[in-house]
């Protein structure tokens, strides 16, 4: 007989298989003879004959959900019975449902008010299930209270909301804008003029503040560019300007800046005033005024008024043949400074001054001379230009030598004079043109007396006043005191017998050929008064420039 069981926790009476408290739930030690599944079962509880065809285990190698299992079931039946329904016992240690908890006082065998559901029956074969291999899982650590963490410390920084940080920097980008735009129209204006410089291009005059257009400052326009100096620049444009309004972005570069800012002016032009002086190298040598200016304007230069055609276009000439005929023994430089009035209608009369400046190439002829009188068919014509000019003789080029020295033959078939013309220019240089005229005589002893009809000055009214004998026919006749070539010239120093009172009376003449000649032979000279020569004793003697000479024979 069996002790009544009790829980320990409320007291409540326990059936002798229970595993668990029916009424408080506290789990209950087993009875140790009534147990299924994975405890030892009760003495004969499972007798019966064996399970063929499945080996019996050895009891330390096999589980039963994870518990060993009894020697006593290394054998079982091939079928377990069912349970009767007077036997009210748990199983797993959990109540049976539809069984209520006993009520205190009621005892364990008292009938269920409701029938209990069939139990599904158990396996058929509990041996091959027991058979299952089951991993051992260790158990998990239990769970440990770990305390929850702090609260976040949040450090309160001083600062600005961003609404008031956005609300200032658009303040700061307004203001700065109305900064910007003051700076802007207080900076002082450009001021551009049109004007043309002395080689004829068009220059567009800049002028401003130097406060605010400081020394260095770089203008560009079209691929020009010039620098301020003083407040003030000379921009050589590549394009004229037109007659009208001449909208121009001019690039501005500030020093020291490291940017470039547009700077856009409008150039209004009336008229236009330019000087050309590509003419200069044509058949009569001149400087051209090209003129352009409003319809129905009065234009004046050089105190002479140009007449305009429908479309504003008129020209002026400046005759510059005298700048460009006879010798030279150097580059000369011309320049032309003319004045002039444009009247527009309907607005006031303006007045300037255009300039020109060209250089003149060098040319000297040696022989026969300026005006020379011979009695040969064919005379040798010699002389001397620019290195690397061209140099043509009545047009007809001659190939000078790397000096730039030349001759050439020319014919006289008859008795007469003629004109030669004798041309030189370079690439940079302006033509300059020497004209020799030469007559062929019979005879040079009829020619003196020809020559000798006309009135000549002597030595002593020439040496009075050699500045203004120049160009005054004279006959030199006297003894040779000094000789020497030069190129095809021969320079004689002449002691002149003819109109001199009390001598020595020393005259040069410049013979143009080579003449044979000695010192102490006499000689007569036919020529024109050139200059006045100055000798190594620092005194002035007339220069004579023969026609033709005489040597009389001994």
């Amino acid at each position: 007989m069996n002790k009544a069981r009790t829980c320990v926790k409320c007291g409540q009476p326990l059936p002798d298989r229970a595993r668990f408290c029916g009424k408080c739930g506290e789990a209950s030690g087993p009875s140790p003879k009534a147990t299924l599944l994975g405890f030892a079962p009760e003495s004969g509880a499972l007798d019966g004959p064996p399970v063929t065809g499945a080996p019996a285990p050895r009891a330390e190698q096999r589980t039963m959900l994870g518990l060993s299992v009894d020697a006593s079931i290394s054998e079982r039946p091939a079928a377990v019975p069912a349970p009767s329904a007077s036997l009210k016992k748990t199983m797993m240690g959990v109540a049976i449902p539809g069984i209520a908890p006993l009520k205190e006082g009621e005892e364990p065998g008292a009938p269920p008010t409701q029938a209990a559901p069939a139990r599904p029956a158990p396996p058929a074969n509990l041996a091959q299930t027991a058979q299952l291999p089951v991993a051992l899982v260790p158990p998990p650590a239990p769970l440990a209270d770990v305390a929850p963490p702090s609260p976040p410390h949040i450090v309160r920084k001083p600062g600005v909301p961003l609404a008031a940080v956005a609300l200032v920097t658009g303040s700061l980008v307004v203001i700065g804008g109305i900064v910007i735009a003051l700076l802007w129209r207080s900076a002082a204006p450009i001021l551009a003029q049109a004007r043309v410089s002395p080689e004829g291009r068009d220059v567009l005059h800049l002028s401003c503040e130097p406060q605010s257009c400081k020394d260095g400052m770089v203008v560009a326009l079209g691929g020009s560019q010039s620098t301020f100096a003083g407040g003030e620049s000379d921009l050589p444009l590549a394009t004229p300007l037109r007659i009208g309004d001449n909208p121009l972005a001019l690039q501005v570069q500030h020093p020291g800046a490291g940017r470039t800012e547009t700077v856009n002016v409008t150039v209004p032009v009336a008229y236009r005033v330019r000087a050309d002086v590509s003419t200069m190298s044509g058949p009569k040598p001149s400087i051209t005024i090209h003129v352009q200016a409003l319809a129905g304007s009065d234009v004046v230069v050089d105190g002479q008024p140009v007449p305009l055609d429908a479309s504003g276009v008129g020209t002026y000439s400046l005759d510059e043949t005298a700048a460009t005929e006879g010798p030279a023994d150097e580059s000369r430089v011309v320049t032309a400074d003319v004045g002039y009035v444009v009247t527009a209608m309907g607005r006031p009369a303006e007045r300037g001054t255009v300039s020109a400046r060209v250089s003149i190439a060098p040319l000297r002829v040696d022989a026969p001379g300026a005006h020379a009188v011979v009695e040969e068919p064919q005379v040798l014509l010699a002389g001397r230009a620019a290195r690397g000019a061209s140099v043509t003789v009545d047009g007809a080029p001659v190939t000078p030598g790397p000096d730039g020295a030349f001759e050439t033959p020319i014919d006289l078939p008859a008795p007469g004079e003629r004109t030669v013309a004798v041309r030189a220019e370079t690439a940079s240089l302006t033509a300059r043109t020497v004209r020799v005229s030469i007559k062929r005589v019979a005879s040079l002893k009829d020619e003196a007396k020809v020559f000798e009809r006309q009135k000549t000055v002597g030595y002593d009214v020439a040496a009075k006043n050699l500045a203004a004998s120049v160009g005054q026919p004279m006959v030199v006749e006297g003894e040779v005191i000094e000789l020497r070539g030069s190129g095809h010239r021969t320079l004689a120093l002449v002691d002149d017998k003819r109109g001199c009172a009390k001598g020595p009376c020393l005259v040069r003449v410049v013979i143009g050929r080579d003449l044979p000649l000695a010192r102490g032979r006499s000689l007569r000279a036919w020529g024109v008064i050139a200059r006045a020569f100055p000798t190594a004793a620092g005194d002035a003697v007339p220069e004579v420039e023969a026609d033709f000479v005489l040597v009389p024979k001994r």
